[in-house]
């Protein structure tokens, strides 16, 4: 529908396929019928650039219910959020009202200059991710730094950027 091709890496967990759309919609499949068992749209309006390479899955230890399993995305257009791996609900208690902005913490941001373009990878309870820069445009223009939430709250862990180590 937007001209970009599909580029997601689907992920298989406990039966279901997880993948995430060119405009980021994120869809559970039974992988056997191909059945949809939910469907999430964060509603972006993707950039000309922007598309979805793909999803994250994050298990609770030692927690049970709806919020033990969840599946992490990362719209294009630089949120952070988490949906029930069951049920595809948005979790409102993750970040605030569901979502991280990502361009917070970054300085000025020019439009079209940060997105998030990998999917998210999951490390010891984190939610590790980094964007894509339109860089080399202009003097300040905001980092490429490497960025951890907690993988329930949402809530920003730490920060990793070479140029900009403080």
């Amino acid at each position: 529908k937007n001209g970009l091709g599909f580029e997601a890496t689907p992920l298989m967990v406990g039966g279901t396929l997880y993948l995430c759309t060119p405009e980021n919609v994120v869809i559970a499949l039974d992988p056997d019928s191909g059945k949809r068992r939910w469907q999430f749209d964060p509603k972006v309006a993707a950039p000309p650039a922007g598309t979805c390479r793909g999803v994250a899955y994050h298990e609770t230890p030692d927690a049970a219910g709806p919020c033990a399993r969840r599946i992490i995305l990362a719209p294009v257009d630089a949120r952070l959020m988490a949906v029930d791996a069951g049920t595809g609900r948005l979790f409102q208690s993750f970040g605030t009202d569901g979502s991280v902005d990502l361009k917070k913490g970054m300085g000025h941001i020019t439009k079209n200059y940060y997105y998030v373009t990998s999917a998210p990878t999951i490390v010891r309870g984190k939610v590790i991710l980094g964007g894509w820069i339109n860089d080399g445009q202009y003097v300040g223009e905001p980092s490429g730094v490497i960025r951890a939430f907690d993988a329930v709250t949402g809530k920003f862990a730490w920060a990793w950027d070479i140029d900009r180590p403080d």
